[in-house]
């Protein structure tokens, strides 16, 4: 499994500002278009303050306008992603790190496990003084099998996308910062969201003591730049040109205008005004 670590690798940090917040899954579902030309795997990094990003599923909320305005009225931005079911924090103690694998650099096309398995690993061996596991962490917001976790404690969670030319799993990792103050976010978020309605759409009951970050287990302060250095150290990485010169290919910036307009049409299944 640790094989994969030797290959040389390209990468691509995006640091975005709420008002481009959606220009991470442009990318990403760009890239995942074109993995059939990737000359490497990809390492991509992006940060992004005071957001909320909503999963495909909370649109079911039978009160999402409410659960919307509480967003607002915290003066958080929100968007709606393609990708995992639940709703995230992302703010200044976030890193969001995908990791791109085109189908024909691969001895085989991966499982869903063993892509899944493979960032596990990359973040095991990033911090490798953690007793790192995956498990689903019920009360986190976001579970799901892959949940990143330290003795029961969720800092991070996985999901993954793939079509015929290659895979992308992406982490959300929880480096510092105030992470009870995300979980409460996000469980008054379903509250208002849910209010007396019954949970038959099993929304999570959040407990904000269920998630930590890595600076507190580590017990000394982590900076999000730090943790990407850590991340981007497992590495090999391969010449920039590389990731540049597949950027400017008239197929990826015409596939880079396609998602702009979907991930933008996507943003229309949401209520208007809240």
């Amino acid at each position: 499994m640790k094989a994969f670590l030797s290959q040389p690798v390209s990468e691509f940090c995006q640091p975005l500002r709420p008002q481009n917040n959606i220009t991470s899954f442009i990318y990403t579902n760009a890239i995942l278009r074109n993995s059939d030309v990737l000359p490497t795997p990809l390492l991509h990094f992006w940060t992004l303050a005071d957001t909320v990003i909503l999963g495909l599923k909370d649109q079911r909320l039978p009160h999402l306008p409410a659960a919307l305005a509480l967003l607002k009225r915290r003066q958080l931005h929100y968007f709606l992603r393609n990708s995992g079911g639940l709703a995230v924090v992302s703010n200044e103690g976030i890193l969001n790190c995908s990791l791109f694998f085109p189908w024909h650099l691969e001895a085989h096309q991966l499982t869903i496990d063993e892509a899944y398995q493979r960032m596990v690993t990359v973040i095991q061996a990033a911090f490798p003084e953690l007793a790192i596991t995956t498990g689903e962490v019920t009360h986190s917001y976001c579970p799901g099998t892959f949940d990143v976790q330290v003795n029961g404690q969720k800092i991070g969670g996985i999901s993954q996308r793939r079509n015929m030319a290659g895979g992308v799993v992406m982490l959300y990792l929880s480096v510092n910062g105030n992470q009870l103050a995300r979980g409460e976010l996000i469980r008054d978020f379903y509250t208002a969201g849910l209010q007396t309605t019954p949970n038959q759409w099993h929304f999570p009951d959040v407990w904000p003591a269920a998630m930590t970050t890595i600076s507190d287990l580590l017990g000394q302060p982590l900076t999000v730049a730090a943790a990407q250095e850590r991340l981007r150290s497992v590495f090999h990485l391969a010449a920039p040109q590389a990731f540049k010169q597949f950027s400017w290919q008239p197929r990826f910036i015409k596939s880079l205008n396609d998602e702009r307009l979907a991930i933008s049409k996507l943003q229309e299944r949401l209520p208007k005004e809240v």
